[in-house]
């Protein structure tokens, strides 16, 4: 019967495969690792945790550094990781000093060209940059593609992929794995008993029976956000957004 084979797992992969791609990247003790937009700094901890590396957290946003310096501190780990307040455009740091880039989540909203040049500026010869990127497909509609950038501000040309490999390949990056993740990790956690996507649905729905009220009291972008933010976990389920990582190489 079809529902019972729908009903079948297919074993979808947890967040925690990233950690297992860097692995396979050969990362260790000896090595410096740069987590570009590193927010409050958990993967940057997780990775030094794990690898025994060290590490450079940068993000440009003060409240961002406020809150990795308060993480690491927490974590006892301020003798291995270095917090600076940086974008990806412009990176304070010397040529040929970084062994591995982490990136998640961060190059939807950047000025790509220039961020892709600085990773392999500071990249050593044979050193690798695991991006973590969400794509549109062909399955997005226009309508709803702009609706998803405005509220999230994404740059539109970023959610291509194409445009990503050849902005890599551009400025000296060249492209080692794909592994498209697709609607893994949203399936997984449903099948955990998570309520993610749940919740997204009901607040979209809710949100578009209150949109004035909302708007009125909150202001439209944020609302527009909000809204954008549950349409995101959405489209993933339904193959209109591809969650991708890609793992970059420096010749």
């Amino acid at each position: 019967m079809f529902e019972a084979t729908s009903n079948i797992s297919l074993n979808p992969r947890s967040t925690d495969m990233l950690y297992d791609v860097f692995a396979t990247l050969g990362v260790s003790s000896g090595h410096t690792v740069l987590d570009i937009g590193c927010r409050d700094a958990k993967y940057a901890i997780e990775i030094v945790r794990r690898f025994g590396c060290q590490a450079i957290a940068a993000d440009p946003v003060p409240l961002h550094m406020k809150l990795a310096h308060e993480r690491v501190a927490e974590a006892g780990l301020g003798n291995q990781i270095r917090i600076v307040q940086s974008g990806i455009e412009s990176l304070p740091l010397d040529d040929s000093s970084i062994d591995y880039v982490w990136c998640r989540d961060v190059l939807n909203h950047v000025d790509l060209a220039p961020g892709l040049a600085e990773c392999a500026r500071v990249l050593r010869s044979g050193g690798q940059m695991l991006a973590y990127q969400t794509f549109a497909t062909e399955l997005i509609e226009p309508h709803e593609a702009a609706q998803i950038y405005t509220g999230l501000a994404i740059v539109a040309d970023n959610m291509s992929e194409a445009f990503f490999r050849a902005t890599a390949e551009s400025v000296g990056l060249t492209i080692a794995t794909r592994d498209v993740i697709g609607s893994e990790w949203r399936e997984r956690w449903a099948e955990e008993g998570r309520n993610d996507l749940a919740n997204d649905l009901l607040w979209v729905a809710r949100m578009r029976r209150r949109e004035a009220e909302l708007v009125a009291r909150y202001g439209q972008a944020h609302y527009h956000a909000q809204y954008a933010g549950c349409l995101w976990g959405i489209y993933q389920m339904l193959g209109k957004l591809q969650p991708t990582v890609y793992v970059l190489e420096k010749h």
